[in-house]
């Protein structure tokens, strides 16, 4: 089955809608945004460059794109890092007013490691 991939303002992670069939009423999408998933790789280095914004409301946002990444990397089967990136969003959440940008460091440096094809 092949993986459908959404990345936008709203939302990054698997295309979750259902192919019903045509338009449905009031459809509001102009375009499908929808393509092909990234490599893990470039996700990860995403992720690392929003470590930067990450507090207040944005660690909410980092928290939910590493959970997405970690859905990423649960598809590709690297176990190991989907889990050690459910880590470090539950800690990005916590980090929503403080700065804990040099914690996020680590343990995205603890996800590279895990991987098996790093």
């Amino acid at each position: 089955m092949k993986m459908l991939w959404v990345d936008n303002d709203s939302y990054f992670g698997p295309d979750r809608r259902r192919k019903l069939g045509g338009l449905r009423v009031r459809e509001r999408r102009r375009y499908n945004c929808a393509g092909h998933p990234p490599p893990l790789s470039t996700a990860l280095r995403q992720l690392r460059m929003r470590i930067l914004d990450a507090r207040g409301p944005a660690a909410a946002t980092l928290s939910d794109r590493a959970y997405a990444v970690a859905s990423l990397a649960d598809a590709q089967g690297e176990h190991d890092a989907a889990h050690e990136l459910s880590t470090f969003a539950a800690a990005a959440l916590r980090g929503r007013n403080q700065d804990m940008r040099s914690v996020l460091y680590l343990d995205l440096d603890r996800v590279h490691a895990a991987m098996n094809t790093a």
